[in-house]
């Protein structure tokens, strides 16, 4: 789960994008991953077709996943566990691994408009990721600039800038602005609290952050 969370989070592809992808969508060479129909999936729209950024912190965990011990054994990148004995199939029902992965965390926000509440237990789905990516992704820099609207538009696979313009101006003109996309706890640490503590025992334990 570790890294289909990672590339849902910094991909900001939709669910059946990111479990129809193969391991050749993804290029180290060129550090880009590439959503496009294959034999597994179609895609939403013609802009669907798309190739981004593969950003340093996704390089890193798809490069220990893809040539580790627990490697895909065959073309998709995160295959059925059932592929190994019955023969390729896309990972379908995440539903319960996800909320394995939301109790895992603790303590949990949404944000509804402007306004942020507490999430109920089996309310993060992966669209949540998607509007992450797209919060990240709308405070990064591109080429030394704020990254533009069209850009982020594009990256999610959209016709137009209308629903980022809708959903994301809360944002505001003045944000935090940085050069890559990425999530690490580290630097939410005044906030975070005894919370960050607990999370640093586990990665001390081995265990993922």
């Amino acid at each position: 789960m570790y890294p289909l969370v990672a590339t849902f989070l910094l991909t900001g592809g939709r669910r059946s994008e990111v479990l129809g992808l193969e391991v050749g969508d993804v290029s180290f060479d060129r550090k880009t991953i590439t959503f496009r129909p294959n034999k597994w999936r179609r895609l939403k729209t013609k802009k669907s077709h798309r190739t981004i950024r593969l950003w340093p912190q996704l390089e890193k965990i798809l490069r220990a996943y893809i040539f580790g011990a627990n490697a895909p054994p065959g073309r998709i990148l995160f295959p059925s566990p059932s592929s190994r004995v019955t023969g390729e199939a896309v990972l379908d029902e995440i539903r319960p691994l996800m909320d394995g992965v939301t109790a895992y965390a603790g303590e949990l926000y949404l944000m509804e408009g402007t306004q942020r509440r507490r999430a109920e237990a089996n309310e993060i789905r992966t669209k949540a990721f998607r509007h992450t990516y797209a919060s990240a992704r709308l405070q990064t820099l591109d080429e030394g600039r704020p990254v533009s609207i069209y850009t982020v538009a594009k990256e999610l696979g959209h016709s137009d800038t209308a629903m980022i313009e809708r959903v994301y101006g809360h944002l505001g003109e003045i944000r935090h602005r940085a050069k890559v996309v990425e999530y690490r706890v580290q630097q939410h640490g005044k906030h975070l609290g005894r919370r960050l503590v607990e999370l640093r025992a586990r990665q001390r334990a081995g265990a993922r952050p």
